[in-house]
Order: structure tokens, then C-alpha cells, then sequence
């Protein structure tokens, strides 16, 4: 897969110890899942850092290392090469950047506040039925997830699919200079990591960077629906394609029409497509992935059997049957436009008793946290909503200003931790509740679905 010349011209490193030149099959950042003969990246991270781990690495089998500090490095041991670079994580993105090029193949970059995840998969999905894709899994899409992604390409591939994620300023601009991509997809551009990206403003900023540093032919697909993506419409210099619900979108859904768990709509006027979602910012995010298939080449005939049996990923408003009531799992993230997503879904269900939401904070939203757990208790209080639970330290403000909204106090409960709010939940749901469960990814959201799963399977 690599030889040390290729580490050292990828990351401009040096070769600070070890045995000349050789080929190592594969290269990891975690020292447990390691393979012997393989080269060991000394990642540091927030919680964590890689070259505490070296010596587990050398014994598992490693046999070169590749290192940021040296004062870590404790001994260099016997016929395993020493890379020293600058940076370990810019050295990771840089050997991914010189994988990525020995490969001759189109690369769609997907961002956005909300959605990234579910487009990348409709995407790679609809376009699995005519390609060899290869794609990021899950949400790895920051500094460390798309350079592992990337390394996974093998000669097998036609299309890579890459999510990319940000909260930082400057990030975007990063994975790009990575990813190398051709086409890019933005969903949108939300109040999602304000705390780091300030104001909308700089959430577009940061999201834009994607379209600045597209490469040949530097495909553009944008969400028109989006206030600040709509208006790049007017710039007809470069291959930008929109997609939405406008008539004048060049990928467009009409005739809008809920069902119990799925979304219908005619697109382009012409062609009856229906979606196993039932959420209508779902029908954007499949717009997008349709745009992909008709570039690459796809019949509407494979487009619309491909998009009819796309099932959404895990935690993403992801509908699930229980013998005593019906629960979406929403639980992976959460931010003010992805919750009004959710709660607007939530209130389109009409076979249920009950519509029951358990809200936990929304986090990353800096000074606006609170007002922003604040509008959607106020908003919460004007739809039909049987019941609000409140989790979380921003999420009492949500609480409070539902009641101030007129909702009846004996309809809203706060707690501080997942154990109360599952105990709670248990002497609470009846036959036939639907009930609602979104967070922020710290808030742990998932352990609630996971026990509601156990006790009503």
C-alpha cells in the first residue's frame, strides 16, 4: 500500500530511525485493531493521545511509526522505521490526499447543517445500482474520519461519497484540500455550531469553502430552498445545478403528498417517485441524490427504483414498531433546523394516541442556546403535541416557555439524565403513543430507544 518514500513525500516528514525503504500493508491510528506489518499514525486527540500508545502498537506488530513528539518516543526500536512530521493529523490527511490521487475517479463531497448523513447514503445508494461505490461509514467526516475513508479506496471503486462535517472555521477548506472532490452537495445552511462559527453568516462561510475548492468540472448542488444557497442562482459562471420544491429548480418535487411512514412527489413535472420517509426535508435530500444519478448517467426507471427502497440510516428520524407504541429515533444529533424537522414529522403521524416529544438539549449554539430552547417550547405549545419532556440543563427553558405558550403544566415533565427520563417514560406510554426522541449527540440520546427497544420487543 505504501513504502516509507511515500509517507515521506505525502507528509514531509523525515526519517528520523529504522530500516530502509520497505511496504507496509495497511496503516492505523488505533494500536487495538492494528495488523501486524502495518505503519501506526500517532493521532492526538482531545481525550487521547496516540503516542502513549506506540509501544503497544510496536508489540502488536507495527513497523513504522509515525510520530509529532518526540519527547514520547522513548526508545527506537530495532528494524521499525521512525517518521517524524510536523503534524500527525495534517500527516493523516496528507497520505489520504496521496492515496486519493492514485485513483482516477470522481469524488462527491456532501455538507450542510442537517442531513449530511442521509444524503450520503441516498446518494451512494441510488448510485450503487449502476457503480462500484465506496463511501465514509456513519458519520465519519471530520479531520481523522475522512482521511480514513479516503485510504479505503481501493481500484475496485468508480465513485467515492464523502460526508464532511465541521464546527470549526477553516475546516471545510481542509477536507476539500483532502478529498480532492469534483462534485459538491450542500443541504443547507442552518444554526448549527454557532458557539465556533458565529452567526449564520459563518455558518455559510464555512460551508461555501466546499464549492471554492471543487475540483474539474466542479459540480455544484445546491438546495435552492435554502435562503443563503438560493441566492448563488444568479451566478451563471460556473456548473451549478438546484434542487427543492421551486418550479424553476432544476431538480424539483411537485404534487407533495404524506402518507403514514413515506413521502410522495412528482418530479420534474413528470415522474411519480415515493420515498419510505416521512419527513419533507427528506424529499430534498433524495432531490440531491437524484441530481447525482442523472450526471452519472442513471435512468429515471433505476433512479426511482433505487430511491423507493432507500431505508434511513440509524438515528435519523428512523421509524421503529414496538409491540406498545411506535418510536422515532432521532437521537444522533440535534440542531434548531433538524428539530423543527423532527417535530414538524412528530405531528404529521395521526394513527397514534398520543404524540409524545423528548427533547434533550441542542449544545454548540453559544449565546444563543437558551433563546433558541426557548422558541421551540413556545413552538411546541402552538402544534398538536400530547406531551413534551424536557432533558437537560438548555432544555428547562424549552419546558418553561411551553407552559408560558399555553400548553398544560400537567403535559410537561423536566429531568436531568436519560435514567429519569426512561423511568419516567415506562409508567408514562400507552398503547399506541408515537413518541419523538431527539438530542444532541452528547446528550446520549440512544440509550432511551435502546431500553424502549428491550422492554417492548
Amino acid at each position: 500500500m505504501f513504502n516509507i518514500e511515500d509517507i515521506i513525500k505525502a507528509t514531509g516528514g523525515q526519517l528520523s530511525a529504522g530500516a530502509t525503504p520497505k511496504r507496509f500493508g495497511s496503516l492505523s491510528i488505533d494500536s487495538r485493531t492494528l495488523a501486524p506489518g502495518a505503519i501506526f499514525i500517532a493521532i492526538v486527540g482531545k481525550n487521547f493521545d496516540g503516542h502513549d500508545f506506540v509501544p503497544d502498537a510496536v508489540a502488536r506488530g507495527a513497523k513504522a511509526i509515525v510520530y509529532d513528539n518526540l519527547s514520547k518516543i522513548n526508545i527506537f526500536e530495532k528494524d521499525i522505521a521512525y517518521i517524524k512530521v510536523p503534524d500527525t493529523t495534517k500527516g493523516l490527511g496528507a497520505i489520504a490526499r496521496f492515496h486519493r490521487r492514485r485513483f482516477d475517479i470522481p469524488v462527491i463531497a456532501v455538507t450542510g447543517s442537517s442531513g449530511k448523513t442521509t444524503t450520503k447514503e441516498m446518494i451512494a445508494w441510488l448510485l450503487s445500482a449502476k457503480y462500484s461505490v465506496h463511501k465514509n461509514k456513519g458519520t465519519q467526516n471530520n479531520l481523522i474520519g475522512v482521511p480514513l475513508a479516503l485510504l479505503e479506496i481501493h481500484s475496485k471503486h468508480d465513485i467515492c461519497v464523502i460526508e464532511m462535517g465541521t464546527n470549526r472555521v477553516g475546516e471545510i477548506k481542509q477536507l476539500a484540500q483532502i478529498a480532492e472532490p469534483n462534485i459538491g452537495v450542500i443541504t443547507n445552511i442552518g444554526p448549527a455550531h454557532l458557539e465556533y462559527l458565529g452567526d449564520l453568516k459563518g455558518v455559510y462561510k464555512e460551508k461555501i469553502d466546499l464549492v471554492k475548492h471543487l475540483l474539474h468540472p466542479g459540480i455544484a448542488i445546491l438546495n435552492k430552498g435554502d435562503i443563503y444557497l438560493g441566492k448563488l442562482c444568479h451566478i451563471r459562471s460556473k456548473p451549478f445545478f438546484f434542487y427543492g420544491i421551486n418550479n424553476d429548480c432544476d431538480f424539483r418535487a411537485t404534487e407533495i403528498t404524506y402518507k403514514h411512514n413515506s413521502v410522495a412527489f412528482l418530479f420534474n413535472g413528470v415522474h411519480q417517485i415515493e420515498i419510505k420517509h416521512c419527513a419533507l426535508h427528506n424529499v430534498a435530500n433524495a432531490l440531491s441524490a437524484i441530481a447525482c444519478g442523472f450526471l452519472f448517467g442513471m435512468d429515471i426507471n433505476a433512479i426511482r427504483e433505487r430511491a423507493e427502497t432507500f431505508d434511513s440510516p440509524d438515528m435519523r428520524l428512523k421509524e421503529i414498531k414496538l409491540n406498545k407504541c411506535i418510536v422515532f429515533d432521532d437521537s444522533y444529533n440535534s440542531n434548531p433546523q433538524s428539530l423543527k424537522h423532527a417535530i414538524d414529522c412528530l405531528c404529521r403521524q395521526t394513527e397514534g394516541i398520543r404524540r409524545i416529544l423528548v427533547m434533550g438539549d441542542m449544545l454548540e449554539l453559544g449565546k444563543k442556546s437558551e433563546e433558541f430552547h426557548a422558541y421551540f417550547g413556545h413552538y411546541v405549545s402552538k402544534k398538536p403535541v400530547d406531551m413534551l419532556i424536557t432533558m437537560g440543563q438548555f432544555s428547562k427553558a424549552a419546558s418553561d416557555s411551553a407552559k408560558k405558550g399555553g400548553m398544560s403544566a400537567t403535559c410537561i415533565f423536566h429531568f436531568e439524565n436519560c435514567a429519569s427520563v426512561l423511568d419516567f417514560l415506562h409508567k408514562t406510554i400507552k398503547e399506541g403513543d408515537v413518541v419523538l426522541i431527539k438530542g444532541s449527540r452528547s446528550m446520549q440520546m440512544e440509550k432511551i430507544v435502546a431500553a424502549l427497544k428491550e422492554k417492548n420487543t
